[in-house]
């Protein structure tokens, strides 16, 4: 994922760090082009969505009216499945303290379920 997005791999970061540490806002048009890549797989899929989840969070960047943060959130819904308890845990953190990003996981989980009533 280094080189599809064009960062310095970094040997002290594990992969279970790598989404936090290599959050980078200038690369979230890369990250979801790479998302949209038909060589990018589940597991490729699933470590990008965390990343774009981070660098939203951590790297103050403005979510309402950015287009980027809509495609995000699209992808999401609609590869739903995939990303269940991605989005689970960043609209219900462990310690009840929401992130800046939870309000717009926890909508996501309830279209997700007035979705499923409906059909």
């Amino acid at each position: 994922m280094n080189a599809r997005l064009g960062v310095q791999p970094d040997d002290d970061v594990g992969i279970e760090d790598w989404p936090a540490a290599m959050s980078d806002p200038a690369l979230v048009g890369a990250a979801l082009d790479a998302y949209d890549s038909d060589a990018t797989g589940h597991d490729g899929r699933a470590l990008l969505v965390e990343w774009l989840l981070n660098t939203f969070e951590f790297c103050s960047i403005e979510r309402e009216g950015n287009s980027d943060w809509r495609r995000t959130l699209d992808r999401i819904e609609r590869d739903f499945d995939e990303h269940a308890a991605t989005v689970r845990r960043w609209a219900e953190p462990d310690d009840g303290i929401p992130w800046l990003v939870s309000e717009a996981m926890t909508a996501v989980l309830a279209r997700r379920v007035a979705r499923q009533r409906g059909a």
